[in-house]
């Protein structure tokens, strides 16, 4: 949706208010709110405000006081709107309405009302200012939207996502528990066993031994590839070494299997990255050098890492084939999609450019203080 221009209310035009009449100004006011309730007829989601900036004064049509449970009785203060408000998001939403509203310009902002019957809705806001002689602010005329309904579906939408990757990360760690306990434990017998067969003909014809040893040396490069996928499935490491200690050397690895070149460097990554992060990270890298090979066909790959003490940042750019973002590639959906949904429920934000011919570059960056608390990121 686009910001409101000036527009004129009553005779009067946004940001040219000379000699206003405070009496001029405040009818003005009600009738451009008459205006917009008519425009808002029929709609159950929308509410109507304004603030007087110069008395100090705020209006909430019927709906609005519905959405934060205000009384029809109950006068409307400002404090009426604060005390409606969920405590965590207090600070944030009035600090963004006064920058607007001394800044000159639009208000817009997430938040959540805790009504008196312990209920929670979701509502975003949106005002524009109105300012007199030398910018000084005279009021702000808004709308309310419930946005609960819409709000839940987005949640139980990321929460059976968050579902579905939860159940394949188990079942990958499964798998490669019983690669490691079962397969590559008795792969090992198998080569001790042809070991001692090898020994005891190793007075026969010299054919029989040759064809025992490499049939050794086949069962130990089996066991050694067991072993790698159990790794490559479910990696122990990472919570013993951390994220840069296991990308660093995934990348080395990687890059010798596929015969690329892959640079990867970090920087400021602390010890203590929560491990949802760290997995999600891994795992994006795996994703992503997957389609390297797969897709993009490229030489060269760089992997860069990056921490603070608010958030991790991973960027994977190539020298390869690129495609056409705005159009979707039906053969590399389900990946991309693996990894935006992966970010989405850490509260990371996941980002994809590539043009034809001129290689990808994907950037991630993860919050680090976000743990179990997806909400906080409708209320950025």
């Amino acid at each position: 949706m686009t910001q409101p221009g000036p527009t004129k209310i009553a005779g009067l035009r946004q940001g040219s208010y000379k000699n206003v009449n405070r009496a001029a100004m405040q009818k003005a006011l009600l009738k451009s709110e008459e205006w917009l309730r008519l425009a808002a007829e029929g709609s159950s989601e929308l509410g109507l405000w304004y603030w007087d900036e110069l008395r100090r004064g705020l209006h909430f049509d019927a709906k609005t006081r519905e959405m934060y449970g205000v009384s029809v009785r109950r006068k409307v203060t400002l404090q009426t709107f604060i005390d409606a408000l969920h405590p965590d998001d207090r600070a944030r939403v009035i600090r963004t309405w006064r920058h607007a509203v001394e800044k000159e310009l639009p208000y817009s902002v997430g938040m959540r009302a805790l009504r008196p019957d312990g209920s929670v809705r979701w509502i975003h806001g949106r005002g524009i200012g109105h300012y007199g002689r030398a910018g000084k602010p005279l009021c702000m005329v808004g709308v309310d939207f419930d946005v609960t309904e819409r709000r839940q579906g987005e949640l139980e939408r990321v929460e059976l996502a968050g579902r579905l990757i939860n159940a394949q990360e188990l079942e990958r760690s499964r798998l490669a528990r019983e690669l490691h306990d079962d397969f590559s434990q008795r792969m090992a017998i198998i080569a001790r066993r042809l070991e001692k067969v090898a020994a005891a003909v190793e007075d026969s014809e010299s054919a029989i031994e040759t064809q025992l040893n490499e049939l050794r040396v086949l069962v130990d490069k089996v066991g050694g590839d067991l072993h790698t996928l159990s790794h490559r499935l479910h990696s122990s490491a990472l919570e013993i070494l951390g994220l840069a200690q296991n990308i660093g050397p995934f990348c080395a690895d990687f890059a010798k299997e596929h015969g690329i070149q892959i640079d990867f460097e970090s920087a400021d990554i602390a010890q203590s990255v929560p491990p949802e992060v760290t997995l999600c990270l891994f795992r994006i890298v795996q994703e992503a050098l997957r389609n390297v090979v797969k897709h993009s066909h490229a030489s060269n790959v760089e992997v860069r890492l990056k921490g603070n003490s608010e958030t991790v940042s991973l960027t994977l750019s190539d020298n390869g084939v690129g495609f056409d973002v705005s159009q979707k590639c039906a053969s590399m959906g389900i990946g991309i999609q693996s990894m935006k949904e992966r970010t989405r429920m850490l509260g990371g934000t996941f980002e994809v450019r590539s043009h034809r011919m001129q290689g990808t570059q994907i950037t991630v960056t993860v919050p680090l203080n976000r743990v179990g608390d997806v909400l906080n990121v409708f209320a950025q």
